[in-house]
C-alpha cells in the first residue's frame, strides 16, 4: 500500500504548471492529452496547433510545441529550462512566435527573448536581440523585448509585430519601510493630474512601443518611441503604412477641454519614417485599408479629410453645403462630432460615411464629390451599412448590401438591401420592432440569424432563408405567465413652444377611465429605444419598466433638447409640460406622481423637486446637486477633472467657474433646498468614481438641516451604482418599498421609519 501512495513531490496541475490539454477530434472522436499546458492557440486557417508546455519529464521537456492535428503528431519547436507565452501564428499556421524567459538567476526585470518558427525549419530559433538588429536602434540600446506586447503576425505573413520597452523604474529594495518617504508632489506644469498618473500608472508600467520585423529581408524597423507612444495600423497589418499620434503637447488641456488634441504622424513600416500631417488634431485618424490614406474628421472643421501617402498632400473631402456629416443634434457647449463611417471600397477606391440620414460616397482624392447613395432624409429614415462577414476588409461595391434603417417619427425599425447596380434601397423587413445591429449571415449562403424585439416581444432568434422566416429560439416562455405592460409614443407642447416626444409606459388591461400613479424616469433623450425589450431584472440604478407596470404604475419618460447654461431649467421645460399633459388626459392621478433618475437624471430629478411640488416623492441616484464643488471635483475612476463636463459637455454650463458664476449657483439645486416639499430617497455610493459621493451627502445633510423627509443608502464600496448582485436586489426593494408608500398607500417599512443602526448595518436591514 505504501508504494501505490502517489509522490508528495509528483507535479500538480496548478496556475504555475499547466494542466492536461484534451485535443478532441469533433468529427471522430478521437483524443490527444498534452500534459502541463499553459498557453495553447489554432491556426486560424490551418490543422495546427500550439502550445506551451512546463514539461513533465525527461521525456517530455518545457518547451513550445507543434500539434499537427491531421496526423495527430506533437512536434517540439522549441526546448529548454524556462518560461514560455504570448504564442502566435501567421493566419495558416505556417509561421509561429513566442516570448521566451530563460534566464534561470532572479533578475528583477526579466530579459525576454523572441522566439521565431517557419515550417521551412525543424525548429525555432531565437532572434537577434535589440543590440544585434545594426540599424535603427539609436537610443534603444538597453530597452528589452516587452513581456506586455504578444507578437503578431500581418494577414500575409510578410511582417512580425512585437513590443519593446525602456528599462522600468525600480524601488530601492535596501531601503527599510520606515524609510520610505510617501508623498505625493503635484506641479501645476504636470502633463496630466497627479490622480490621472495614479489610473494610468499600471498601464504605463506596461507600456510597449511597437516594431515590426520584416521576415523576408530580416530587417528589425522600430516604430514607435516615447515622443510617438500611439500608433495604429489596419486591421491586416499588410499595408506600409501606420498612423501615429502623441497628445503629450496639450494634455494638460484634458483638464479644461475633455477631448485629446494630436500631433499625428504617418509611420512608414518599411524603414519606420515618420512625417508629420496634422498638428493640434482634434479627430480620430485612421488608416485605409489598402494603406493609400490616413483619414479622419475633423470636429472643428466638421469635415472628413484624408493625407495622401503618394502625394503627401492633406485634402478636405466635405464642406456641410450640401449636407451636414456632423451631429445636428448636439446640444452641449462643444464642438459636434461626425455620425461615423461604414468601411472601405476595394484598392481605397473610396469610403462610405454618414450624414444623420443618409450614406455618403466618398473620393478620397478628393476629385469627385460625395455622391448620396440612400434617400433617407426625404423620410427622416436613418440608414446604416451591416457588416455581415466579421473578417471583412472591404466593402464589394458590386454586391448588395444590407442596411439597418430607422424610422425618427415613430422609431420603428427594419432591414432593406442596397442594390449598387440600380442604385436603389430596397425594403425588407420592418415594423414596430427594433432589429439587431448585428445579424449573423452564413459564410457560404444568404442566409441570416438575426433578433426583433419591442417592448412585448423578447428577442428570440431568428433565422431567415430563400425567403422564409422562422423563429429558432423560444427562450423566454415564462413571460406568458405575468401580466405584461404597453409602450407608446407620445408628444406634447413644451413650456418654451417645442413639440417634444416621449415614451409612455401603460400596465396591463388599461383603461383611460381609471386614474393610476405614474413615475417619471429619464435621462437626457430616450424614445428612440421605444421598442426595445426590457427584462424584469434587478437593474442598478433604474426603475424596471416592465416590473412597474405589471403593478399598476404608468411609467413616463420625456425627451429632453438642452439649452446651454440652463439645464435644469431645460429639464423642467421638458418634464413639467409633459407631465402636465398626461395630467390633462384624465389617466393620471396627479396626488401620486413620483420622479427618478439616476446620475444626470438624479441631478435633474434634485433641481426640479426645488421648482414644483407637484411629485409626491423622489429618487434621486448619484446627483450632482453644488455644481460650485463638484467643478473642482475629480472623477476618480479615471482620475479626471470635472472641469471639462461644466465648461463643454453633459453639465452644459458653457464656461468655467470664473465666466459663467451665476449660471453655477442658479444651476445647483443646494441653494434652493429650503424649496424642498418633496420626501426623497437618495442613492450613492462611497466608491463612486464618476460623481464625487460627497455630493449625495450634501444632499443629504442639507435635507437633514431643514427638517425634510430624506433617505440616504450607500452601498459601501460599490461604485456608481450597485454591482453586486445582493445590493441591486436590495436597492431595488427599498425603491419600490419607497415609492408604494408614498404613491400605492404601502405601509412604510422599518428602515423608513427608522433607518438602520450602524449596530445593526448587514444584520437587521429593516425591510419589513
Amino acid at each position: 500500500p505504501t508504494a501505490n501512495r502517489p509522490s508528495s513531490t509528483a507535479k500538480k496541475e496548478n496556475k504555475d504548471n499547466g494542466s492536461k490539454l484534451i485535443i478532441r477530434n469533433l468529427a471522430s472522436g478521437a483524443e490527444d492529452t498534452v500534459a502541463f499546458v499553459k498557453e495553447y492557440i489554432f491556426a486560424e486557417k490551418g490543422p495546427r496547433l500550439l502550445l506551451a508546455s512546463t514539461g513533465r519529464d525527461s521525456a517530455f521537456l518545457a518547451g513550445v510545441y507543434l500539434f499537427e492535428a491531421e496526423a495527430r503528431q506533437l512536434r517540439p519547436l522549441f526546448r529548454g529550462r524556462g518560461k514560455f507565452h504570448d504564442l502566435a501564428f501567421d493566419k495558416r499556421g505556417r509561421q509561429a512566435a513566442f516570448l521566451a524567459d530563460l534566464d534561470t538567476t532572479k533578475a528583477r526585470v526579466r530579459p525576454f527573448q523572441l522566439g521565431f518558427w517557419t515550417e521551412k525549419k525543424d525548429s525555432a530559433a531565437l532572434l537577434p536581440g535589440i543590440g544585434n538588429w545594426k540599424s535603427g536602434i539609436g537610443k534603444l540600446n538597453d530597452w528589452q523585448i516587452s513581456e506586455h506586447a504578444t507578437p503578431k503576425f500581418s494577414d500575409d505573413g510578410s511582417k512580425l509585430f512585437f513590443g519593446i520597452a525602456p528599462p522600468p523604474v525600480l524601488p530601492d529594495t535596501a531601503l527599510l519601510p520606515e524609510e520610505i518617504v510617501n508623498v505625493e508632489v503635484w506641479a501645476w506644469t504636470d502633463e496630466y493630474l497627479h490622480t490621472q498618473q495614479k489610473v494610468r500608472a499600471d498601464d504605463e508600467k506596461k507600456r510597449s512601443y511597437p516594431v515590426v520585423y520584416r521576415i523576408r529581408d530580416k530587417k528589425f524597423v522600430p516604430l514607435g518611441t516615447e515622443d510617438l507612444p500611439e500608433i495604429r495600423f489596419t486591421r491586416s497589418r499588410d499595408a506600409e503604412l501606420a498612423v501615429g499620434w502623441t497628445e503629450k503637447p496639450y494634455a494638460q488641456e484634458l483638464i479644461w477641454d475633455g477631448e485629446a488634441h494630436r500631433d499625428v504622424y504617418a509611420v512608414g513600416l518599411k524603414n519606420g519614417d515618420k512625417t508629420l500631417i496634422a498638428k493640434n488634431l482634434r479627430g480620430n485618424p485612421q488608416v485605409s485599408p489598402g494603406g493609400k490614406f490616413v483619414f479622419w474628421f475633423s470636429e472643428p472643421d466638421s469635415a472628413w479629410f484624408a493625407w495622401n501617402a503618394r502625394s503627401e498632400k492633406t485634402i478636405q473631402l466635405t464642406d456641410n453645403r450640401t449636407v451636414k456629416f456632423f451631429n445636428e443634434e448636439t446640444d452641449v457647449p462643444d464642438l459636434p462630432g461626425a455620425h461615423g463611417f461604414a468601411g472601405w471600397l476595394p484598392d481605397d477606391e473610396a469610403f462610405l460615411a454618414y450624414d444623420k440620414f443618409d450614406i455618403w460616397k466618398i473620393d478620397p482624392l478628393g476629385k469627385r464629390r460625395p455622391e448620396r447613395l440612400t434617400r433617407g432624409r426625404e423620410t427622416a429614415t436613418t440608414f446604416r451599412y451591416l457588416k455581415l462577414d466579421p473578417e471583412e476588409t472591404h466593402i464589394h461595391p458590386d454586391s448588395e448590401m444590407l442596411l439597418h434603417q430607422f424610422h425618427e417619427p415613430t422609431k420603428a425599425e427594419g432591414y432593406a438591401w442596397y442594390d449598387p447596380d440600380a442604385a436603389v434601397v430596397k425594403p425588407w423587413l420592418g415594423g414596430n420592432y427594433a432589429f439587431s445591429r448585428s445579424p449573423f449571415k452564413a459564410r457560404r449562403s444568404w442566409d441570416l440569424v438575426f433578433t426583433r424585439e419591442n417592448f412585448e416581444t423578447f428577442p428570440d432568434l431568428l433565422f431567415a432563408s430563400t425567403g422564409r422566416i422562422r423563429r429558432v429560439s423560444h427562450a423566454n416562455p415564462q413571460q406568458s405567465q405575468y401580466a405584461w405592460g404597453s409602450i407608446e409614443l407620445v408628444t406634447w407642447t413644451a413650456l418654451d413652444g417645442q413639440k417634444l416626444t416621449g415614451m409612455l409606459v401603460k400596465p396591463p388591461a388599461f383603461d383611460p377611465s381609471k386614474k393610476y400613479p405614474m413615475l417619471v424616469n429619464f435621462y437626457e433623450r430616450s424614445s428612440d429605444g421605444l421598442f426595445q425589450y426590457r427584462s424584469p431584472d434587478a437593474h442598478r440604478s433604474q426603475i424596471n419598466y416592465a416590473i412597474y407596470a405589471s403593478r399598476g404604475y404608468l411609467i413616463f419618460n420625456p425627451d429632453i433638447p438642452y439649452r446651454i447654461g440652463y439645464p435644469g431649467e431645460s429639464a423642467a421645460n421638458s418634464i413639467l409640460s409633459g407631465v402636465a399633459n398626461l395630467i390633462d388626459r384624465g389617466f393620471v392621478d396627479a396626488q401620486r406622481i413620483g420622479i427618478q433618475g439616476h446620475s444626470w437624471g438624479g441631478y435633474q430629478t434634485a433641481y426640479l423637486i426645488t421648482k414644483t411640488n407637484m411629485f409626491a416623492c423622489a429618487e434621486s441616484g448619484a446627483p450632482v446637486v453644488n455644481m460650485v464643488s463638484a467643478y473642482g471635483g475629480i472623477r476618480w475612476e479615471s482620475g479626471r477633472s470635472r472641469i471639462f463636463q461644466y465648461e463643454h459637455q453633459q453639465s452644459r454650463i458653457g464656461g468655467s467657474l470664473w465666466e459663467r458664476p451665476l449660471r453655477f449657483l442658479e444651476n445647483s439645486p443646494i441653494f434652493s433646498l429650503d424649496k424642498v416639499q418633496t420626501p426623497v430617497l437618495i442613492l450613492h455610493n462611497d466608491r463612486d468614481g464618476a460623481v464625487p459621493w460627497y455630493q449625495g451627502i450634501e444632499f443629504f445633510t442639507g435635507l437633514v438641516r431643514l427638517g425634510k423627509p430624506a433617505w440616504l443608502l450607500n452601498y459601501n464600496d460599490e461604485p456608481h451604482w450597485p454591482v453586486k448582485l445582493q445590493n441591486r436586489i436590495d436597492f431595488q426593494v427599498r425603491m419600490q418599498q419607497f415609492f408604494d408608500h408614498y404613491l400605492m398607500s404601502g405601509k412604510k417599512p422599518r428602515w423608513m421609519e427608522r433607518g438602520v443602526p450602524a449596530l445593526e448595518k448587514g444584520i437587521l436591514q429593516g425591510l419589513d
